[in-house]
């Protein structure tokens, strides 16, 4: 079987805990009211001059270091989801192409926002069953802080910037028991918008009632079917780290203990697109998933379009 070999992230250097975000914006709130409604704590931020690519990039590097030297030359694919590039071409994984050196590949971007690295890693999986040899990079990349209205509590205190990414080498054969589903629904009133640049300065509004109830009637109960289908006995379901209140309601409407629903967003914030690989990395470097076929994992994103996606594999 293909299988996921290594993981690797990058987070800014740039940390502001809840008090600083208020102190900078001006936003009416405090650290309690934040923290009460999101379970965020901190986020990261890029600096001004840091791109989406170099967060991308920073996050392969990241993950190659830990690799002999020469696999980066048989990597033939690179897949990245974002939506928050100010670049509408060159492509962010182009750049990463650019940027790792890598001599021949395909490499192209796929705007999911917060479902996009569900989609990339999906459309990875199924290109992985025609390639007997080489690798692919699939990445989450970040920079939320490009397209936030810090005058908006509703959106400014819930993103922060980051990028995870993970290696798959392929055998000619798929992910080891791997099944998913991706599905999209029509969102006439543009839930999750960010509209284009040179129109209200390209800036996020968000439904948040809208969306909560997209989770729960949505996300949720076709969660728990596809659990119920493909993972009854799953060791850890990775979720998308939209706000700490959707984590609780998900273990209680799965009536799953949260020991097995790790969370970082008390750290890092929502991410968007990066969240799911950031926190794969995170479980990794601390030994929690192993990367040695032995643990099942479901991977859940969900979002803009309005959009999910559930995977289940053997990792």
């Amino acid at each position: 079987m293909s299988r996921i070999v290594a993981t690797g992230s990058y987070l800014p250097e740039k940390i502001l805990t809840n008090k600083e975000l208020i102190k900078r914006t001006g936003i009416d709130a405090n650290d309690e009211w934040i923290t009460q409604r999101t379970g965020i704590h901190q986020r990261h931020f890029a600096f001004e001059n840091e791109t989406v690519s170099d967060l991308a990039i920073q996050s392969a590097k990241n993950l190659l270091k830990q690799l002999d030297a020469e696999i980066v030359q048989e990597i033939h694919l690179i897949l990245v989801a974002t939506m928050s590039s100010c670049l509408p071409t060159p492509s962010v994984a182009s750049q990463v192409q650019c940027g790792l050196g890598i001599k021949q590949a395909l490499a192209f971007d796929i705007s999911g926002a917060c479902s996009g690295f569900i989609m990339a890693l999906e459309v990875a999986e199924k290109i992985s069953r025609s390639q007997s040899s080489g690798y692919t990079l699939v990445i989450g990349a970040e920079k939320m802080s490009n397209i936030l209205n810090f005058e908006d509590r509703s959106t400014s205190i819930l993103f922060g910037d980051g990028a995870g990414a993970v290696l798959i080498k392929h055998n000619g054969e798929g992910l080891e028991n791997y099944q998913s589903e991706l599905i999209s629904l029509p969102d006439p009133k543009n839930s999750i918008y960010v509209p284009a640049e040179k129109k209200q300065n390209g800036q996020m509004t968000m439904d948040g009632r809208e969306v909560f109830n997209f989770v729960l009637r949505q996300v949720i109960p076709s969660l728990s079917n596809f659990i119920q289908d493909y993972a009854k006995d799953f060791d850890y379901l990775i979720g998308h780290q939209a706000n700490y209140r959707f984590i609780e309601i998900l273990a209680k409407k799965l009536r799953v203990s949260l020991s097995k629903i790790p969370a970082n967003i008390d750290k890092v914030a929502n991410t968007s697109a990066g969240s799911i690989p950031i926190l794969l990395d995170q479980l990794v470097k601390e030994g929690t998933i192993h990367l040695n076929s032995t643990q099942k994992v479901v991977l859940v994103g969900y979002g803009a379009g309005l959009a999910w996606g559930q995977i289940s594999l053997t990792i």
